[in-house]
Order: structure tokens, then sequence, then C-alpha cells
């Protein structure tokens, strides 16, 4: 099933938003346990960048969930996976906002908190991201299989300039 686009260009615009924002959740540890400021520093900016490239992700998902058929099971899990994503990034969002009003970037008990919790969010709806593709097929072209064709191989010719015709 693919959708307008014809690919599914989520799955491949979560992976730098999910490692950010794990990453942040690490400098914060390290920040706690070292003292350093710039690790808390390090922290807040890996959380904005998360965010931010999380939000835009997400516009792809719904772009790719629109494209599901209603009443389906696919359609309900994915629902369910972007609304607890989108928990997640607000999570996110207001633990980077409690950083910012520190002044210091200091991660505050309440925002690291709330990146935890939306950490333990991430990891449910990724979960549920991998339910969509792996067992629902969502995203997945129906020609797909073990051998078959590159979809470049059907539209690619050589340029007569380049082949010498």
């Amino acid at each position: 099933m693919r959708n307008r686009a014809r690919f599914a260009a989520h799955p491949m615009l979560i992976v730098f938003p999910l490692g950010l924002l794990v990453t942040a959740v690490v400098l914060d540890a390290l920040h706690y346990v070292t003292g350093g400021h710039d690790f808390a520093v390090s922290g807040a900016y890996t959380t904005a960048a998360g965010v931010i490239g999380g939000s835009f992700a997400a516009m792809f998902g719904w772009v790719d969930w629109f494209s599901i058929p209603p009443g389906t099971r696919a359609r309900r899990v994915g629902l369910l996976h972007g609304l607890i994503n989108a928990a997640m990034l607000a999570l996110f969002a207001v633990s980077w906002i409690l950083r910012l009003n520190e002044g210091t970037w200091q991660p505050t008990g309440t925002s690291v908190i709330l990146a935890l919790v939306g950490l333990v969010l991430a990891v449910h709806g990724g979960w549920l991201g991998a339910e969509l593709v792996e067992r629902l097929g969502v995203g997945v072209d129906e020609d797909a299989g073990l051998d078959a064709a590159s979809p470049l191989k059907h539209t690619a010719r050589p340029s007569p300039r380049l082949s010498g015709t």
C-alpha cells in the first residue's frame, strides 16, 4: 500500500529525531552524574532539534495515515501511533521550554521527568509503527519481495548522449 507520493517518507524521517531525543535524555543523565554544564546545554539543543525534526516527520506520517483505508485495524493502530507520538513530542517540547525558562539551560527535575515519560511513549509509539509496517504492511509496496525489481529499474533510462546512441 503506497500513498500519493508513491513511497512512505515517514519511516525515513523518524530516525534522526528519535535518536536525538534519546541522546538528549542521555545527556541530561550525564549532566546529573558529572555536573557538567556542557551536557546540559547539549541536551537542550538536542531536545530542540529532536522536537523540530519529529514534528516534520509527523507531517509525513499523517499523509501516510490518510492513505490507509477507513475502518481497518491499520487505520486504528496508525491513529494511536500518531497520538502517542504527538504526546511524546509535546512532553519533550514542554521539557525544553522549562529549560529555556531557567536561563542556564539546566534541566529541572520536572523537565527530566517529562523527558523520561516522553522516552517511554517513544518506545511504545515506535513499537506501534513497527506493527504498522511489519505486520499490517502499511507503506509496503504490494509487489515487494525478496527478489523484487528495483523501482528505479523501470524508470531509469540512460541518456542518449551518455550511451552514444
